[in-house]
């Protein structure tokens, strides 16, 4: 079932609107990536809910691990030690097998072994042609990004997905550090989905609308 695979559960104030912000932009998106401005905000617990919530709809998800500093999905989903996303990336084992099926409408690709997150590179042009395949297999992908302003991969991700569910630490976040991650996301083709305000039930501030444009 998903709902065992998938834990601890987040807080339903912030996937709430996460989902709204997804569902809103539903019939534009395929891929859709999940990042913070800073580590510790909850990223990798969001995009599984989220991938969760989208299957139980009855609607094809995959999620992809491209966080691969912080991995968890293996994990979580009962796959360690099995190949994921960085070892298709190198080139290291077929497409077919980093993608695991949880549940009829989930599948899993976790981070990969050790090895190839050593290897694997994003500008790599396999990438792009497994995300393609994702594409005709997947009605949603759901991609676990690296935060803004710690690696850049969520930038580097930005050309492979159609848009990014940012979230930040509302207690723990500056604003200036928020405003400068994304300002640093839209410069390199981060298009905004939609801003998740984790650990606080007040609404999104004014200057966080006017980034979403």
């Amino acid at each position: 079932m998903i709902a065992a695979a998938i834990a601890p559960k987040i807080d339903r104030a912030i996937l709430e609107p996460a989902l709204v912000q997804l569902t809103r932009h539903e019939s534009r998106v395929r891929r859709v990536g999940v990042t913070a401005v800073q580590p510790g905000e909850g990223v990798s617990t969001l995009a599984r809910e989220l991938a969760g919530a989208y299957a139980r709809r009855g609607r094809s998800a995959v999620l992809v691990e491209a966080n691969w500093s912080r991995p968890s999905l293996a994990e979580a989903f009962g796959l360690t030690g099995q190949p994921g996303f960085a070892d298709i990336v190198a080139g290291a084992v077929a497409p077919s097998r980093g993608v695991h099926a949880i549940d009829d409408n989930l599948s899993v690709v976790p981070a990969g072994s050790p090895s190839a997150i050593r290897k694997a590179t994003l500008d790599d042009g396999r990438v792009e042609d497994f995300l393609a395949l994702v594409d005709d297999r997947f009605d949603l992908a759901i991609v676990d990004c690296e935060p803004i302003t710690e690696i850049g991969d969520a930038a580097a991700l930005s050309p492979f997905v159609d848009g990014f569910i940012v979230v930040i630490g509302a207690e723990r976040t500056r604003r200036a550090v928020a405003q400068r991650a994304l300002a640093d996301l839209k410069a390199a083709g981060g298009a905004p989905l939609g801003v998740v305000l984790n650990r606080t039930r007040r609404p999104i501030p004014k200057w966080l609308y006017r980034w979403l444009g």
